[in-house]
C-alpha cells in the first residue's frame, strides 16, 4: 500500500470519536487513581485492533502504555510518544464531556495532548488494519506524569528503551520544534529568629529577608539574565511561584520558604544555577548573624531537565519537513519556552523532535480546544513518517 492510499483511509468521524473517548476519562494528580483509567482505556483502544500492547507499571497503579507493531528487523524503528495525563480541571469545569463547535473539539486536555495521542493511536490503527508491512518496528508510548516532572518517559528511558527515532506529540501547531529551555526548580529557605512583634529588633525576620532577596533578584539578577540570549528562545527566566512564612501575625517570622522556577538555556550550566542564586542569599543574610539560608533542588536526581536542542541540518528534520509539506502546510521550524519529555529522550542519545496538533496557547486554559483539521493533518504527518522511516523505500 502507498502512503496516499493509507491517508485515504482516515475516517474523520472515527478519529473524533477516539479523541472524545480520551477526553471523557480524566487522569491527573487530583484523581484518586491518577492515570490508571486513561491508561487502561488507551490500552483497550490498541488491544481491540490486535496491536501488541504492554502496560508498564511505573509506580503502583500508574501505568505507561506501550503499543508495538513489529517490523521485519530490516529498518529503523519509530516511536510516537504522548503523555496521557492532564493538568487538573479549573474551577469552571463541571464536566469531562467534550463539545464540538465550529470544527473544534473542546475539553480538558484536547490540545495538551489528547489530540496528539488520538492522532498517534489512529496512525497505528491504520497500519495494523491494512496489515502494512514494516521493515522497522513502530511504537506508540502513552506515558504518565508528564505534567508533574516527566515520570513516565523518564522511567521508559531509564529502563533501557532505545528505538531509533522519537516524535513527541506536544501541541506545536504542527511546526517542527527542535529546541526549548531547561527547567530548574529550587526551594529557597531563610531561617531567622522569632520574637514578639512589639520588639522586632529582638528577632530576625525571615520574611523581610526574603523580601530583600526578591528585590535583589529583580534589580540585579534578571537584568543579567536578559543579556543571555539563545536564538529562537530568548533569555533565561526566573519565577517566584509560592511563598510561605511566619506562624502568627504578632510573632517575628523565623522561617520563610520561596519556591523558584528557573528556565535556562544551552549556554548555561546546571551547576551554576544554584550558585548564582545563593550569591544573593549570602548578601542578604550576612547583615544579621541570626539569619541563615539553605536551598533544595526539587527535580528528581535520576532525570535530565536541561535544555533541548536538535540540529536543524539532521536528516530526521528533513523527513519531518517532507511529512508536513505533504499536508499542504509550509514546514516551519520553531522552539518553545516550556520543558518537555523530549529533553529526557534526546539526552539519552535518541534523535527526537516535537511535532503535534494544537496550540500551546490553548493548553491549560478554561476553554481548551483543538481543531479537527489539525488532528487529521497530524495523522497524515505521522503516517508519512512511518512510511519514510519504518519502510525501506530503496
Amino acid at each position: 500500500m502507498k502512503l496516499d492510499e493509507a491517508i485515504d483511509l482516515i475516517d474523520e468521524e472515527e478519529l473524533v470519536e477516539i479523541l472524545k473517548s480520551l477526553i471523557r476519562v480524566p487522569g491527573h494528580v487530583n484523581c484518586i487513581s491518577q492515570e490508571k483509567e486513561i491508561s487502561n482505556l488507551t490500552a483497550e483502544i490498541l488491544k481491540r485492533e490486535n496491536i501488541d500492547t504492554e502496560l508498564q507499571e511505573v509506580e503502583p497503579g500508574r501505568l505507561n502504555v506501550i503499543g508495538k507493531i513489529n517490523g521485519k528487523n530490516k529498518g529503523k524503528s519509530l516511536v510516537l510518544n504522548g503523555h496521557l495525563d492532564t493538568v487538573p480541571p479549573n474551577d469552571s469545569m463541571k464536566s469531562y464531556e467534550p463539545k464540538i463547535n465550529g470544527g473544534k473539539v473542546y475539553g480538558l486536555g484536547t490540545c495538551d495532548m489528547k489530540g496528539g495521542v488520538a492522532a498517534m493511536l489512529y496512525s497505528l490503527i491504520i497500519i495494523k488494519r491494512k496489515d502494512i508491512e514494516l521493515d522497522g518496528d513502530l511504537y506508540f508510548t502513552g506515558v504518565i506524569g508528564e505534567e508533574s516532572g516527566g515520570t513516565g518517559t523518564r522511567f521508559l528511558i531509564n529502563s533501557g528503551f532505545r528505538p531509533d527515532y522519537f516524535i513527541i506529540g506536544e501541541p506545536t501547531e504542527l511546526k517542527i520544534v527542535n529546541s526549548h529551555k531547561g527547567c530548574f526548580l529550587l526551594d529557597v529557605i531563610i531561617e531567622g529568629k522569632a520574637a514578639h512583634a512589639s520588639m522586632p529588633e529582638k528577632g530576625a525576620n525571615a520574611i523581610a529577608a526574603m523580601g530583600n532577596f526578591i528585590y535583589k533578584i529583580n534589580k540585579e539578577y534578571i537584568p543579567e539574565l536578559n543579556k543571555r540570549i539563545q536564538k529562537g528562545l530568548g533569555s533565561p527566566t526566573i519565577n517566584f511561584g509560592i511563598i510561605q512564612g511566619g506562624k502568627k501575625v504578632n510573632v517575628v517570622a523565623d522561617k520563610c520558604v520561596l519556591q523558584i522556577d528557573r528556565r535556562w538555556i544551552a549556554s548555561e550550566k546546571n551547576e551554576q544555577l544554584t550558585k548564582e542564586i545563593e550569591k544573593f542569599l549570602i548578601d542578604v543574610c550576612k547583615k544579621n548573624k541570626d539569619l541563615k539560608f539553605y536551598t533544595v533542588q526539587k527535580l528528581p536526581p535520576d532525570g535530565y531537565f536541561g535544555p533541548f536542542y536538535f540540529p536543524e541540518n539532521n536528516e530526521f528534520v528533513s523527513i519531518c519537513k517532507d511529512a508536513v509539506s505533504m499536508t499542504g502546510r509550509k514546514p516551519l521550524m520553531s522552539s518553545m519556552p516550556g520543558w518537555t519529555d523530549g529533553a529526557t529522550i534526546l539526552h539519552a542519545g535518541i534523535p527526537t523532535l516535537i511535532l503535534g496538533p494544537g496550540s500551546a496557547e490553548q493548553a491549560h486554559t478554561a476553554d481548551e480546544f483543538i481543531t479537527i483539521r489539525e488532528v487529521i493533518d497530524a495523522v497524515k504527518i505521522y503516517l508519512s513518517l512511518i512510511f519514510n522511516i519504518c519502510i525501506n523505500n530503496n
